[in-house]
């Protein structure tokens, strides 16, 4: 196929958008349309070399994996091999094991699935993670595979049928996007079949412009270039993506690829030598920009500053410059391992090689021996600490929770005339976490406090989780007997601790849907609206139950969302030799601010303010406790409040337990 310089300089404007969006500047806040960009430009090409190939007569499957595997893997296993000392120092074992499997997933182009099962694109998380970016090598690598199967069946080359199967898998590919972002978002981003669609946008425009003269039209050009930029500098976060959103920059790029032949105005801005030389090097400027910036995030003690990120974007570039000189070229040329069989079989023990690295970096959990002489006496103390759990917080009376019964767990001690009072805490696992704290309040009232609570599991009566399949009829059955336990038992009070934005609301970059409160079993479509009207529903009729069987109810606000994970953030400064001071730094630099989690629970906030004042119940605002400046701490006096980002540990629970005690007011 003949040379198209305009397509180098489109790889410029998919890959600098990608790069800046990731160093952090945030009028690049779309910049990951640059993705979609790449795909189309993949399918077009692919398309249209196999097309040529199949009408020439000299289609070959295995001189067409062969061209693939020396186009992505050597400059890809050089840059995953770069990552392993920086990784192997740095990580503490939780995120090491998330990079060894990424790696290994990585090396067998599956990546995409590792990032679907973990976590969302736009999780803060996902910045520290070196490999995030293979995820779409993996969705191209899958198409490569799949779409030579396509064309078999379809024989020889005919426009309007290539041009039929490509729009109905293509509109097949967008309508599943679609759904998949309303019910599962965080999976849908990186799911293979949400994506082929774009990949299949480049694919008809192979078929629109084989075998016949060159589409010109300035305008449509040019309008398509504006499309992608606009998507670029509007989209954000919040877009849905991939769905019909996506349609801006994939519809521009095919736009560009169908008419900006020659001498167009859109053909000489992309054909400028700048944007051509970043073209020729986007693949490896692609694959080396992510392990920088998330190195540099995890080594510096606190966000490093746009200057940074901007200077390590040059190093980018440069770095790309250097890969694609004296490893890619060489590689496509046939300059090095010529012959096939030898490449195939350097191929498949390097896939092999980072594919046994990584499972077991999976097997050993992280390699945690790292952390045996490294870091100060107070992060080892700090850290020793954050892993203990009390022993007397089991149940008292020999109940489990697979009995679906209320357990006592702490009474007064000494003698107490009269009948003791009873405390109920009902919940998910924050009830759990904060238990602890409820040790004081027995011996400073003379209470019984019983407990029931069940992981990821509300305490409000009459709703499921949506998608919770049988364990959403498990909570929904736990929570009625507890509720009609605590009205047997003659329960005095009622303290219902949850992760209520979970439920309400979702996490800080998902929805979170298989949580959502749903009124029937087995709900799968939950909008946002109607996500807060059911935990508004749910809590109203809570409320009045234990109000007209004469128990007072306390709710407990729940302690903040953090961004990190706790035990991480002490194992990695331990890694990365950071003494006390320096530790504590970026410790304060990570506590979530104020600002952002008011905001991201004001609406289930609000809703819990109002239900409490209509039934007469009372509001335990926790939150408070954990204000530091202008944000809310996970670490305070050398200890840590938090186990993970939103779980107390024992001292978190323990710091709390004068806040508790004091909320207990006897009946007169």
């Amino acid at each position: 196929m003949r040379y198209r310089p305009e397509i180098d300089g489109l790889r410029a404007v998919a890959v600098i958008p990608v790069i800046l969006f990731h160093a952090g500047f945030a009028s690049f806040a779309g910049g990951y349309v640059g993705v979609d960009v790449f795909f189309v430009i993949s399918g077009y090409l692919i398309t249209t070399i196999l097309i040529s190939e199949r009408e020439a007569g000299t289609y070959s499957l295995l001189d067409f994996y062969e061209r693939r595997a020396r186009r992505i893997l050597p400059a890809l296993f050089l840059v995953m091999f770069c990552t392993i000392p920086f990784a192997w120092r740095w990580l503490a074992p939780d995120p090491f094991d998330d990079y060894a499997r990424s790696g290994a997933f990585a090396a067998l182009f599956l990546s995409n699935f590792h990032f679907l099962e973990k976590s969302s694109y736009y999780d803060i998380g996902s910045a520290l993670r070196p490999l995030l970016h293979t995820w779409s090598l993996a969705v191209e690598e899958q198409f490569y595979l799949l779409f030579p199967l396509v064309l078999i069946p379809l024989g020889a080359f005919a426009r309007r049928k290539f041009l039929v199967v490509f729009l109905i898998l293509s509109a097949l590919s967008l309508a599943l996007a679609e759904w998949g972002w309303r019910n599962y978002p965080g999976q849908n981003f990186y799911f293979t079949f949400s994506r082929l669609w774009e990949l299949l946008a480049g694919s008809i425009c192979a078929a629109i412009l084989f075998a016949r003269p060159r589409m010109r039209n300035d305008v449509a050009a040019l309008g398509g270039l504006a499309m992608i930029l606009w998507s670029v500098f509007n989209y954000t976060a919040a877009t849905p993506f991939p769905s019909v959103y996506a349609l801006v920059p994939i519809v521009g790029t095919a736009l560009v690829i169908l008419f900006a032949d020659t001498g167009t105005w859109a053909a000489r801005a992309l054909s400028a030598r700048p944007m051509i030389w970043v073209g020729l090097i986007s693949y490896s400027a692609y694959l080396w920009h992510q392990p920088l910036f998330a190195f540099a995030r995890i080594r510096s003690i606190e966000e490093p500053p746009l200057w940074v990120m901007a200077l390590l974007s040059v190093i980018t570039l440069g770095l790309a410059w250097l890969t694609m000189r004296y490893v890619e070229t060489p590689f496509r040329r046939r300059t090095l391992l010529p012959r096939r069989r030898a490449l195939l079989s350097v191929s498949v023990a390097g896939i092999a090689g980072f594919a046994a690295l990584g499972f077991s970096g999976v097997a050993t959990d992280g390699y945690p021996g790292r952390l045996d002489n490294a870091g100060s006496g107070g992060m080892t103390a700090m850290r020793a600490e954050l892993m203990t759990w009390p022993e007397n917080t089991g149940c008292l009376d020999g109940v489990t929770q697979s009995d679906m019964e209320l357990c006592t767990v702490f009474q007064p001690s000494g003698d107490v005339a009269g009948d003791i009072p009873r405390v109920a805490v009902l919940g998910d696992s924050h009830a759990q976490a904060l238990l602890p704290a409820y040790a004081l309040m027995s011996q400073d009232h003379s209470v019984e406090v019983q407990y029931a609570a069940l992981g990821a599991c509300s305490p409000l009566l009459g709703v499921y989780s949506a998608k919770g399949g049988s364990y959403s009829q498990r909570c929904h059955d736990f929570v009625r007997k507890s509720a009609e336990d605590v009205v047997a038992r003659g329960i005095d009070t009622v303290y219902l601790v949850a992760r209520w934005t979970l439920y309400a609301i979702g996490d800080y970059a998902d929805e979170e849907l298989t949580y959502a409160l749903a009124e029937r079993f087995g709900a799968q479509h939950v909008r946002a609206d109607q996500r807060l009207a059911t935990f508004e529903a749910a809590l109203a009729r809570t409320l009045a139950f234990y109000r007209a069987a004469g128990v007072r109810v306390v709710v407990v606000d729940q302690v903040p969302l953090q961004h990190v994970i706790t035990q991480t953030m002490i194992e990695q400064s331990m890694l990365i030799g950071l003494d006390w001071p320096q530790a504590e730094q970026k410790f304060r630099a990570s506590f979530v601010a104020r600002r952002t989690f008011d905001e991201f629970s004001q609406a289930a906030d609000e809703i819990m303010a109002q239900q409490v004042a209509e039934h007469g119940a009372t509001l335990l605002m926790l939150r408070e406790a954990f204000v530091e400046g202008g944000g809310y701490a996970w670490m305070r006096d050398g200890k840590a409040l938090y186990r993970d980002t939103n779980h107390l540990s024992l001292a978190g629970a323990l710091a709390l337990a004068p806040m508790i005690s004091q909320s207990y007011a006897p009946r007169p």
